[in-house]
C-alpha cells in the first residue's frame, strides 16, 4: 500500500502543482488510482473555457493507434495544453504502435492511458520507450492493508474510525477500493456531530451488521463457544443478502489459515501479520483456534466445509435450507 499511496500522491501533487508530463500511462489491476488521477486531470488540468477545444476523451474499443496519434499531434488553441485521455486502452488493438508517439510527444499535449490490466510485457520496445513518461503501477491491496487504507482515506476527510470497524468494513466489502470508498462517503455524508465513525454507523449506514456477521461468527467459532455461534447464525441467515455458500468460503478460509498458523508455531502476532498477510482481527481469531484446536480437529473442520461447500451447491442434499445447513456445520465442527 505504501508504494501505491506514496506514487499516487506524488502524482496528484504535482498534477495540481501544473508540472505536468507529456505522457502517464496508468495500469494495473485497482481501478480507483487509475479513475482518481484521470478524473482529477479531466477536471482540473484546463478552465471551462479551454476544455471544448483542447480535451478529448477517447475509448480503446472504439478508436485505433492512428487516431490517438492524430489527436495528440494537434496543437492547442488558445491554451498552454491540450488533454487526450485515452480511457479502457486494454481493449485498444495494436497499442505498442503508440511507440513511434511516445519517442517524440509533443510537449504541449498531456497524454494520459489509462490500461486497466495488470499484466504489461516488460520485454518490449514498447514498455521501454514508456520509461521516459510517467509510468504508474495500481497495484490491489492485501487484505491486511485494507483497514489502515480505510483510516488513512477517513483521516484525510477529516474523520477516524475504531479499528475493529475499519476491519468489519474491509472483510465485509472486500478489495475493491471504488466499492469502499463509496460506501465512506455514505459514512461521511450521513454522519452528523462527532467525526468518529462507529459500529453503529456503519450497520445503519451500509447494511453490515455489528453483532451477526460471518466475522463475529468466526469469532465465536475461535474460541469454540458454540452457544454464540448458534446464536449469530440463527439471526445471520434472517439476513437477506445471506449467503451460505459465502459464509462456506470464508470458514474455510479461516480454517485453512489457522492450520498453517499452528503448523508454523508462531505465537508473535506481528510476525503472523507481516509472513502471511493477516489483519489484526484476523490474527486474533487465528491465535485463539489455534490454541484450541487440535491439527487433527482442523483437518477434520476443513473437510466439513469441503463437503458442505458442495451440500449448499445441491449435491447430496435434497431440501436442506441454508439455515438448516449452517447449523448442521456447527454442530460437526465444535
Amino acid at each position: 500500500m505504501a508504494v501505491n499511496n506514496s506514487e499516487f500522491k506524488n502524482i496528484l501533487s504535482n498534477l495540481k502543482a501544473r508540472k505536468f508530463a507529456p505522457v502517464y500511462f496508468l495500469y494495473g489491476e485497482e481501478q480507483y488510482y487509475i479513475d482518481e488521477i484521470s478524473n482529477f486531470a479531466e477536471k482540473n488540468i484546463l478552465s471551462d473555457a479551454e476544455k471544448g477545444f483542447n480535451q478529448t476523451v477517447l475509448y480503446g474499443k472504439d478508436v485505433d493507434v492512428l487516431t490517438i496519434i492524430n489527436h495528440a499531434k494537434r496543437f492547442p488553441m488558445m491554451s498552454d495544453y491540450q488533454v487526450l485521455i485515452v480511457k479502457e486502452a486494454q481493449n485498444l488493438k495494436k497499442i505498442e504502435e503508440l511507440e513511434t508517439y511516445l519517442d517524440k510527444p509533443l510537449t504541449s499535449t498531456i497524454l494520459i492511458i489509462c490500461y486497466k490490466k495488470d499484466k504489461v510485457d516488460k520485454r518490449t520496445r514498447f514498455y521501454k520507450a514508456l520509461g521516459k513518461h510517467v509510468v504508474f503501477e495500481s497495484k490491489k491491496l492485501y487484505p491486511n492493508e485494507l483497514p489502515d487504507w480505510i483510516e488513512s482515506y477517513l483521516k484525510q476527510r477529516g474523520f477516524s474510525i475504531q479499528p475493529k470497524s475499519a476491519n468489519l468494513i474491509a472483510d465485509s466489502l472486500g478489495s475493491d477500493l471504488g466499492k469502499i470508498s463509496n460506501e465512506l462517503e455514505k459514512l461521511i455524508i450521513n454522519k452528523e456531530g462527532d467525526k468518529t465513525i462507529t459500529d453503529t454507523d456503519v450497520e445503519l449506514k451500509i447494511g453490515i451488521s455489528k453483532e451477526f456477521n460471518v466475522f463475529e461468527l468466526i469469532n465465536a467459532i475461535s474460541t469454540k463457544n458454540s452457544g454464540r455461534a448458534m446464536h449469530i447464525a440463527h439471526y445471520m441467515v434472517k439476513n437477506k443478502d445471506f449467503s451460505i455458500i459465502a459464509t462456506l468460503i470464508n470458514l474455510n478460509n479461516f480454517f485453512n489459515k489457522v492450520y498453517v498458523v499452528k503448523q508454523s508455531k508462531i505465537k508473535d502476532a506481528g510476525t503472523l501479520q507481516k509472513q502471511f498477510g493477516l489483519n489484526f482481527m484476523q490474527v486474533k481469531d487465528c491465535l485463539n483456534a489455534a490454541s484450541r484446536f487440535s491439527a487433527d480437529e482442523l483437518e477434520h473442520c476443513i473437510r466439513v466445509m469441503q463437503e458442505y461447500d458442495l451440500k449448499s451447491k445441491g449435491v447430496n442434499n435434497i431440501s436442506a435450507t441454508p439455515e438448516e445447513l449452517l447449523k448442521e456445520v456447527l454442530f460437526k465442527i465444535l
